[in-house]
C-alpha cells in the first residue's frame, strides 16, 4: 500500500514540474515576442523588452531602446539609434573624420575601427567609451552609404550593461532589411 502512495506521489510530483516549466516556458515565449519598425528606408526586428523612444539627434530616423532603460523625457539609457546623414566628399573621409575630432576631446577613447558588412553592404564599424556628466558608456557605431546618404546604427549603454544587452544590436544588424 505504501508502494502505491509513494509511487503516486511521485508521478503526481513529476506531473506538476511538468506544468510548472510548461507555464513557464509559455510566459518565457510570450515574453519574447518580436516586433518591426519600419522607417527611413531601413526594417528592423527587434524584442518585445524593447521599444520606440526619443533620439538626442537631430539626424535621427527611429530610435529604440530597452523599455525598463528609458527616462523621463523619454530617452532610453540602454538604446541603438539609426541615423541618415548627407554624405560631404569620400564616405570613408566623411566617416573617419567623425571619429578624428574625437581624439582631441579627453572624454571619448576610441576602442576600435575596421571593416565591417551589412547584409551586402560594406560598412565601417567604430567602438568607443564615452564619459558624459559623470556616466561612462560604451558605444558601438556601424556606418554604411546608401543613395548618397551616410547611415549610421548606434548601440549604447553604460558600461556595466553594454554586454548584456549587445546581442539586441547584433540581431539587428544581422536581420536588417535596407530598401
Amino acid at each position: 500500500m505504501k508502494g502505491k502512495i509513494l509511487k503516486g506521489s511521485i508521478i503526481a510530483i513529476i506531473l506538476i514540474m511538468f506544468l510548472v516549466s510548461s507555464v513557464s516556458a509559455e510566459n518565457k515565449a510570450n515574453d519574447e515576442k518580436v516586433l518591426t519598425l519600419s522607417k527611413g528606408g531601413l526594417v528592423i526586428k527587434y524584442p518585445s523588452d524593447w521599444g520606440v523612444s526619443q533620439a538626442k539627434s537631430n539626424y535621427s530616423i527611429m530610435s529604440i531602446s530597452k523599455l525598463d532603460s528609458i527616462d523621463s523625457a523619454g530617452v532610453g539609457q540602454v538604446n541603438i539609434n539609426f541615423e541618415k546623414k548627407p554624405i560631404e566628399g569620400d564616405f570613408h573621409t566623411f566617416v573617419n573624420s567623425t571619429y578624428n575630432s574625437m581624439q582631441y576631446d579627453s572624454s571619448f577613447k576610441l576602442v576600435s575601427s575596421g571593416e565591417s558588412v551589412i547584409g551586402d553592404r560594406q560598412a565601417v564599424e567604430y567602438i568607443y567609451t564615452s564619459n558624459q556628466s559623470g556616466v561612462e558608456r560604451e558605444h558601438k557605431a556601424v556606418w554604411f552609404e546608401k543613395g548618397g546618404q551616410a547611415y549610421v546604427l548606434l548601440y549604447s549603454a553604460p558600461l556595466n550593461q553594454f554586454e548584456q544587452n549587445l546581442y539586441v544590436f547584433d540581431y539587428i544588424l544581422s536581420d536588417i532589411q535596407i530598401t
